[in-house]
């Protein structure tokens, strides 16, 4: 039975089981150790840390101010706002929000919610992978594994995004923007987490892209006939 090797600069010799139990030899990346994996890596946890902040703030969107110059603003974590859509109602803050009874509002933040924690496992196994030498499963290498993950994570997000609209005739966002409805923003513009959202979401998409398109420009597999072939290629590459 022959067997193969994937060719690649700074690299370590490893062997693995793929999906079907078949023993085969690859040359895999060490971690971090060229320009692109670095970015890789840097990005995707800069994107992380703003889809957080996103996701956390109240800022999705901006409302009118009341008498005393306070900014009526909503979020998914809390929003704060007049009492009803009356003109002279009273402004408070609700604080963090622990019911959720419309069903659209809670399916977009399960979307949003998943592919956030979904980047933040990511992100916290990036880091782990800078103390393996290699880390795979079924024979393909982290990078590949990584930038599908990323790239599902994002369009979860994006999902979300997009159904966000069909929550703004729903009570809470209606008491920040008052006439508010389906698909009518009322007397609201959008807010500076809804942007953040919106540019790393699509960066996470394009970044774990970039990842596989890595990850399949690394390698370069040569055959070989025997394990001995292979020994003395491996002995000659170091």
């Amino acid at each position: 039975m022959g067997c193969c090797c994937c060719q690649a600069p700074l690299a370590c010799v490893y062997c693995y089981y793929d999906c079907t139990s078949t023993l085969n030899y690859r040359l895999s990346m060490l971690p971090y150790r060229t320009w692109k994996s670095v970015t890789w890596f840097v990005l995707t946890w800069l994107l992380t840390i703003g889809l957080v902040v996103s996701a956390a703030t109240a800022y999705w969107l901006t409302g009118p101010e009341d008498s005393q110059g306070d900014q009526s603003r909503w979020g998914f974590i809390e929003d704060c706002g007049f009492a009803s859509n009356i003109s002279n109602a009273d402004f408070s803050c609700n604080g963090f929000r622990t019911e959720v009874n419309d069903i659209v509002l809670i399916v977009v933040m399960a979307l949003i919610g998943v592919g956030v924690l979904a980047m933040l496992v990511l992100a916290t196994v990036s880091l782990v992978y800078c103390f393996c030498d290699t880390l795979t499963a079924c024979g393909r290498s982290f990078h590949s594994m990584a930038g599908f993950w990323q790239a599902i994570a994002a369009v979860f997000i994006l999902l979300g995004i997009l159904a966000f609209p069909m929550t703004w005739e729903t009570g809470t966002v209606r008491g920040v923007c008052r006439t508010s409805s389906r698909f009518q923003i009322g007397d609201c513009t959008p807010g500076w987490s809804l942007y953040i959202a919106i540019a790393c979401a699509t960066l996470s998409y394009i970044v774990g892209v970039f990842s596989i398109a890595l990850d399949s420009a690394t390698f370069r597999v040569t055959k070989f006939d025997s394990m001995e072939s292979l020994d003395t290629y491996k002995q000659s590459s170091y």
